[in-house]
C-alpha cells in the first residue's frame, strides 16, 4: 500500500519554513540562469508574502516533505478568464502519473474555489508533455526564443 500523502497550502506567515526548500524545487525546475537567481528569489519571495503568489506543500506520513507547488492567480488578456499557473511542480522523489493526478486534484480544486476557467503551465521537460497529453491537456502555444547579440 502507498504511503499516504497530505497536501497543505502554506499561509504566507509560514513561507520561512519551507522557503529553502522552494528555493532548491525552483532551481531545479525552473530552469533559471546562476545569474538571475537573486532576482527571481526576491521576487518570488515578495509575491509569496503577499500572497501573489502560492505554495502547497506535499508531505508523507511521516511529515516528510515530498513535494512542492507553486501557483499564481492570473488572467489572460485576451480573453480576461482567470487563470491558474502553476508555476513550479516539483517531488523531491520519482512519482507515477496516478498519484501526481491525485496530487494535482487539490490545485484543481483550488483553482475552481478561485474561479479559474483552466490550470496552465509551461515545461520544456517531454516526459511532463507526455503526462500532460495523457492526462486531457491541450496544448495552447509553444514559446520560441531567438538570442539577439552576447
Amino acid at each position: 500500500m502507498p504511503n499516504e500523502n497530505y497536501i497543505y497550502r502554506v499561509l504566507p506567515t509560514q513561507m520561512v519554513l519551507f522557503w529553502e526548500a522552494i528555493k532548491f524545487a525552483c532551481k531545479e525546475a525552473d530552469e533559471v540562469k546562476e545569474e538571475d537567481l537573486p532576482k527571481y528569489f526576491n521576487e518570488l519571495l515578495h509575491a509569496l508574502l503577499s500572497d501573489k503568489a502560492q505554495c502547497f506543500v506535499v508531505l508523507n506520513s511521516e511529515k516528510i516533505l515530498e513535494g512542492l507547488a507553486l501557483t499564481r492567480l492570473i488572467y489572460d488578456k485576451v480573453t480576461g478568464k482567470k487563470e491558474l499557473l502553476l508555476q513550479c511542480v516539483y517531488y523531491m522523489k520519482h512519482i507515477e502519473q496516478d498519484e501526481l493526478m491525485r496530487n494535482l486534484q487539490v490545485l484543481t480544486d483550488f483553482a475552481k474555489v478561485e474561479n479559474c476557467s483552466v490550470v496552465t503551465f509551461t515545461s520544456r521537460n517531454s516526459r511532463v508533455w507526455e503526462m500532460a497529453k495523457h492526462s486531457g491537456c491541450a496544448e495552447k502555444h509553444r514559446t520560441f526564443v531567438y538570442k539577439i547579440g552576447g
